[in-house]
């Protein structure tokens, strides 16, 4: 007589093991990932670092302004990195931020012009605007992407510019933003800070408006501690970038005066924003790893997405379809409903202790930011004025909704293996199916 047992079932998908009464670390449970599995850090420095460092500390250039020798990492790094956006011109900077205010200085604007903003984006998007002598008026975002779209632009401001910010791993539909702007007058920055090599419809972010920003900040994909660039292939922009972050100075086209590379142009009085020969040549080596990089998180994210497909509550935040290939600055996952009694913020914390990796929620919106108060430098208050009168009797929900119900974490997390993905998906189920 045969046997009866019948054949064992398929384990199921990581995201879907734990029971709803699996008690969660953060209360005293049993964490999901052992406490001696490593995250991948972050920065990684690439193979090239220490060598271009020490090429530098070596040689007798360290800065752009000194005499004219060895050629310079910053033209290198402008160089190469104007070829990965695919754009005629790269000024390197010393901070994103300062990529920020020498573009919307570039533009050519009038003191106090309105800019329309993101209300969901670091503080930089608006502060920028303020330092460069203009006034943000923040708009509410798309609550699917998190990012400005046309609809949520009001041009009835008056704005003469767009600040399009890419947000977490998605793209602003910048052109049709463009499209929207040029109806209204209007001109298009890309803030991309947290979008190095991610492409639309097969075109680089940074290379979709007039001028694109960067930071190279130590969180960022591609980092030197510190940094930034402003990449454009208007020519008449790019030489007054180049006067504006080098104290009204540009590159010589001609034989270099008193052994420097720069010449006194000053069609535009600028400021120092220079980055270092350290920063350009360290950024030289991480450019170069850059991609390899993107492979790797890329190819996790597609896990991740499938391994939470279908687990109750839970989607990851998604790209348009026209963003062809993604750049992830941090993951941003949508607890919708939130579990029973719990916060986003309560969730990231309960997510911190399963995995032994930080998740957090969003900033606030830049509308109730504590950061941004231009009324406390007397240098901004007249500006700061307009901006307090242009925000009154605006609401910015969708902004809202996403800091009240997305939970993030740095791309580092994803920079790992398979495994490393599993446990991040069993975390998320066995969190967003918590019941008190």
């Amino acid at each position: 007589m045969g046997s009866s047992t019948q054949p064992a079932a398929a384990d199921p998908p990581a995201a879907r093991r734990h029971a709803t009464t699996a008690r969660l670390a953060v209360n005293g449970g049993v964490p999901v990932r052992a406490r001696d599995r490593r995250w991948p850090a972050w920065p990684v420095p690439g193979p090239e670092a220490a060598d271009l460092l020490a090429a530098v500390l070596r040689g007798d250039r360290w800065a752009i302004t000194s005499p004219a020798g060895t050629a310079l990492f910053e033209r290198r790094f402008a160089r190469e990195f104007a070829e990965y956006v695919r754009v005629r011109h790269c000024v390197p900077v010393d901070h994103g931020s300062s990529a920020l205010v020498v573009a919307l200085e570039a533009l050519g604007l009038d003191h106090g012009d309105l800019v329309l903003v993101p209300s969901l984006t670091w503080v930089a998007s608006a502060s920028a605007v303020l330092r460069a002598g203009l006034v943000p008026v923040l708009m509410d975002v798309d609550p699917a992407t998190g990012c400005v779209s046309p609809e949520h632009l009001d041009f009835q401001t008056g704005a003469r510019a767009v600040l399009a910010v890419h947000w977490a791993c998605v793209m602003a539909d910048i052109p049709a933003i463009s499209a929207a702007a040029a109806e209204h007058g209007a001109v298009v920055v890309e803030d991309a800070a947290q979008a190095h090599g991610a492409e639309w419809l097969g075109k680089p972010a940074g290379s979709l408006a007039l001028a694109g920003c960067f930071s190279m900040q130590q969180s960022k994909v591609l980092t030197a501690g510190e940094g930034g660039a402003v990449v454009t292939d208007d020519d008449r922009l790019a030489a007054r970038l180049e006067e504006l972050r080098a104290d009204s100075r540009r590159y010589t086209t001609g034989d270099a005066p008193q052994g420097l590379e720069l010449e006194e142009s000053a069609s535009m009085m600028g400021a120092n924003f220079c980055l270092s020969e350290f920063g350009a040549a360290l950024l030289c080596g991480q450019l170069a790893v850059l991609d390899e990089q993107h492979d790797v998180r890329n190819r996790n994210y597609e896990v991740l997405s499938g391994l939470l497909d279908g687990v109750p509550g839970v989607r990851l935040l998604r790209h348009r379809a026209e963003q062809n290939r993604l750049s992830i600055y941090e993951l941003p996952i949508i607890f919708d409903p939130l579990p029973d009694c719990m916060t986003n913020a309560e969730v990231a914390d309960a997510l911190t202790a399963e995995l032994a990796v930080r998740f957090y929620p969003p900033r606030e919106p830049l509308s109730r930011s504590r950061l941004l108060r231009p009324w406390t430098k007397p240098t901004l208050r007249p500006l700061a004025e307009r901006f307090v009168d242009e925000q009154r009797g605006r609401r910015y929900p969708n902004a809202e909704y996403l800091v009240r119900h997305a939970v993030l974490t740095h791309h580092s997390a994803l920079l790992g293996t398979e495994r490393d993905v599993a446990d991040i998906a069993e975390a998320v189920a066995k969190v967003a199916s918590h019941r008190p």
